[in-house]
């Protein structure tokens, strides 16, 4: 994870009230509390480990990328006095008093733990039976204070229960305005991919250039601080990165969310593969979208990631309220099972998490043993892939390869939004055409006209402008390309060489093969007694003793002209020699 990164930190977003630069939606707070202590009642022997207080340390702030359950419960890590405005609400709310134990700066706070410590044990409910203690065991205490009150909570002689599934749950479904906050980071980060991750990708590629995978981490990251560049509307201290942004090539690929952009340069060669992650934050609610481009794919490649497509599309589809959490990757193992069972031991062994302020919630993996139910309101980042695939090529950089394909997915009341559609996966959408001219010479018979429908107009392109194009640019593009390939058309043929033979050599053919015209009735209508250039019937017509007589332009050797001082011009003609054999 890249270091200069707060991922619990407090959101960026704030207004400044009095002295502090943050202040608290009431209702916002009201409505969180109460669904808190609601989930806390309703389950607590199965998720909240039988705790009847809970003692939540929140971490000091750090510029590390981390993602920590305590963090996300309180984002906000300001002044004590910040608090003061929650009272009445939590009072009103739930019946519980708000107290603050404020330490002064130099003290180590042990006074005021033990404070707590009493106030916890005043909870119980008869002299024999101390109450438990609910803390979230995962985490490792962070700085000298929370080791302090790490060692008291553990030496106090109270009963202590790990509470991370019942946070995990709890945390689990969104309300409307977490929702609002995943949609617009989804759609940065969907944006972030499309309008920039592609295009400069394409460029290198179109430009041959050669640009390390953490050249490109560097710039997409510094892409999704400034949205606008991207042509998204947020604003950018409201925004940050889930984790430095992921390029994989050549080769060499990790599928795991903990891989890194390394030094090597972009592969892009024909049957190379090319993966790419981004993940983007906004108001601390976390989105993630991944794709992988196929450049000149062979028939292995394209046929796995045509599976691996069908299969994440199927995975998306099984999230509906009411299903099993386990029904997801089930639907998208029994797409490869019957697409390519060949292919089930590379695919990866879940279909995703659950995301939110955390980038993975481990209560919420897409895997075949999760037996929790869906509902509306839970965010999961479907990611499915396939690792350590092997093609049959002599390039060691395009014999071993992965791909993998990851949207950030919404149940709905009625099924699910995939809100970073904006970012294409479709084959026509992510299948670069690189080696055009080999492919022309390859197919020597294909008619003209088929060739300009599907003309490449550069090195590497897409094979769908995915209607970023106008109609009127992709006509003129198309004009274009019919001319020049006219062109070249009558440049080979002038030279003698067939179009489209493939060996440079010329076809021989006799005199009597070369008929401009089969009738006097087909010849073009008189105009004036000069030399006329019939290009649909590749015939020259010239003026001889008042008749306009045509020649196939196989038959002329050399065209030649002269100008005198008087300013009269001589044009020359030089005709293969009668008899012989002829080259078109």
């Amino acid at each position: 994870m890249a270091e200069k990164r707060n991922a619990n930190g407090p959101p960026p977003a704030g207004n400044a009230s009095g002295g502090n630069a943050y202040t608290i939606d009431l209702n916002t707070f009201s409505r969180r509390l109460q669904a808190m202590y609601t989930h806390w009642s309703q389950h607590k022997d199965e998720y909240w480990g039988s705790s009847d207080v809970l003692a939540v340390a929140t971490p000091p702030p750090s510029e590390d990328l981390r993602y920590l359950k305590s963090s996300a419960l309180n984002i906000c890590q300001k002044k004590a006095s910040l608090l003061e405005v929650v009272k009445k609400s939590a009072k009103e709310t739930v019946g519980v008093d708000v107290v603050m134990h404020v330490k002064a700066k130099n003290d180590n706070g042990s006074n005021q733990m033990e404070s707590i410590l009493r106030a916890i044990r005043s909870q119980s409910k008869s002299d024999h039976a101390a109450p438990t203690v609910g803390y979230i065991a995962r985490e490792a205490p962070e700085g000298k204070l929370l080791e302090i009150w790490t060692d008291k909570l553990k030496g106090s002689g109270l009963t202590l229960s790990d509470i991370s599934n019942g946070l995990s749950d709890l945390f689990a479904v969104k309300d409307k305005n977490e929702i609002t906050c995943i949609k617009k980071a989804a759609y940065l980060t969907a944006c972030a991919m499309k309008n920039f991750v592609v295009p400069k990708v394409e460029k290198v590629i179109d430009e041959e250039k050669k640009v390390t995978h953490a050249s490109l981490m560097d710039d997409t990251e510094k892409a999704i601080l400034d949205p606008v560049k991207i042509g998204v509307k947020l604003r950018a201290e409201n925004v940050d990165i889930c984790y430095p942004p992921i390029f994989q090539s050549g080769g060499n690929f990790d599928l795991r969310p903990s891989a890194s952009s390394n030094d090597d340069y972009l592969y892009y060669d024909s049957s190379s593969v090319i993966i790419c992650a981004i993940g983007s934050r906004y108001n601390s609610y976390c989105s993630n979208v991944a794709r992988t481009y196929l450049i000149d794919s062979n028939a292995v490649q394209s046929k796995a990631y045509e599976v691996l497509l069908k299969a994440h599309e199927a995975a998306i589809l099984a999230l509906k309220p009411g299903n099993k959490i386990s029904s997801v990757y089930e639907a998208a193992v029994a797409v490869v099972e019957r697409e390519a069972p060949e292919l089930v031991p590379n695919l990866t062994k879940s279909a995703g998490t659950g995301i939110g302020l955390e980038f993975r919630e481990s209560g919420l993996s897409l895997n075949a043993k999760n037996e929790r139910v869906l509902k509306a309101g839970m965010v999961f980042n479907v990611s499915l892939g396939f690792q350590n695939l092997q093609a049959k090529t002599s390039n060691p950089k395009s014999e071993n390869f992965s791909l993998l394909l990851a949207d950030t997915v919404i149940v709905t009341d009625d099924g699910r939004d995939v809100a970073t559609s904006a970012s294409s996966k479709s084959v026509k959408d992510i299948a670069y055409s690189f080696n055009e001219d080999e492919e022309e010479e390859e197919q020597p018979k294909v008619k003209p006209e088929s060739i300009a429908k599907d003309a490449v107009f550069s090195k590497a392109t897409l094979r769908s402008d995915n209607g970023e194009i106008s109609k009127e640019e992709l006509r003129k593009q198309h004009q274009a390309e019919l001319a020049r390939q006219k062109n070249e058309e009558t440049a080979r043929r002038l030279a003698g060489v067939e179009s489209g033979s493939g060996d440079g050599r010329a076809a021989i053919k006799a005199a009597s093969d070369l008929i401009a015209y089969k009738s006097v009735n087909e010849l073009p209508p008189p105009r004036e007694m000069m030399i006329q250039v019939d290009q649909k019937n590749e015939a020259i017509l010239l003026p001889i003793y008042g008749s306009m007589v045509p020649f196939h332009v196989a038959t002329v050797k050399t065209v030649s002209s002269q100008q005198d001082t008087n300013r009269n011009c001589y044009i020359r003609i030089i005709f293969n020699v009668p008899g012989t054999p002829f080259t078109t």
